[in-house]
């Protein structure tokens, strides 16, 4: 009986101690609200793992991002700005250290158009596999690599392939680097020939507030690319950068 007695005054006490922080959690949300401020919360940021969607509440927003990295593509990125520019959209580039060294035009011209310039490290390789120290040099290199050309502070990291480790996650965070990788993929890199399969692809996604949508530059991307903002559109939202739905 005393024992029974016992487990219930600990049960009451673990109950109370519950309600305290949940009426704790409430005030601090309502607090919020009041001043204006609309709190938002992730699973992300309880777990080391990159953001798969964007953070910004009713954003109104997907946010388009091409992966440059291997220098087969160049002949595509212009055709992608011009497409771009002609819909009058910005999106964020992701491009390794190692392109940037040789492409600083057409880097420029990124920049110069108004889309954003995110980190995929410097060179592309398999971040997983990859030490923390690993990580953060090959990180810092593209850092300097593509904020020396552009002038600009890198705010997006991006493994290659998204393959994220420990030590990625823990390299990116110590540099500050919002670490992502979407939720709508074209797999154009396979279908760089079919643009009709990459548009029926993305049309079968739930494309919705706050997607990120992943390409690269393919032939194929060139010719369906206003066909993906056209799909964004027909959501009600629009097309834009990282930094729109963060």
């Amino acid at each position: 009986m005393l024992i029974m007695v016992a487990n219930k005054k600990k049960l009451k006490k673990i109950f109370i101690g519950v309600l305290v922080v949940l009426f704790t959690i409430g005030g601090i949300i309502f607090g919020l609200k009041k001043s204006g401020t609309v709190p938002t919360f992730n699973l992300n940021d309880m777990a080391e793992i990159p953001y798969e969607r964007g953070t910004k509440v009713d954003s109104g927003y997907v946010a388009i991002t091409c992966n440059v990295d291997l220098g087969w593509e160049d002949e595509y990125i212009e055709s992608i700005l011009n497409t771009l520019k002609s819909e009058d959209v910005k999106i964020t580039f992701n491009v390794t250290g190692k392109w940037a060294e040789n492409k600083q035009d057409l880097l420029l011209r990124m920049k110069e158009e108004g889309h954003e310039i995110g980190s995929h490290g410097y060179k592309h390789l398999d971040y997983a596999k990859l030490t923390y120290e690993q990580n953060l040099e090959e990180m810092k290199k593209a850092e300097s690599v593509i904020e020396g050309i552009t002038g600009q502070e890198i705010k997006f990291f991006q493994a290659p392939a998204g393959s994220f480790g420990d030590g990625t996650m823990k390299a990116a965070k110590e540099l500050g680097y919002t670490a992502f990788k979407w939720d709508i993929d074209t797999i154009d890199w396979k279908y760089r020939e079919e643009p009709d399969v990459i548009i029926n692809r993305v049309k079968k996604k739930e494309v919705k507030d706050g997607s990120i949508v992943l390409m690269h530059p393919t032939k194929a991307t060139t010719e369906c690319l206003d066909d993906i903002i056209g799909i964004i559109r027909e959501k009600g939202l629009k097309a834009g950068r990282l930094s729109d739905i963060f």
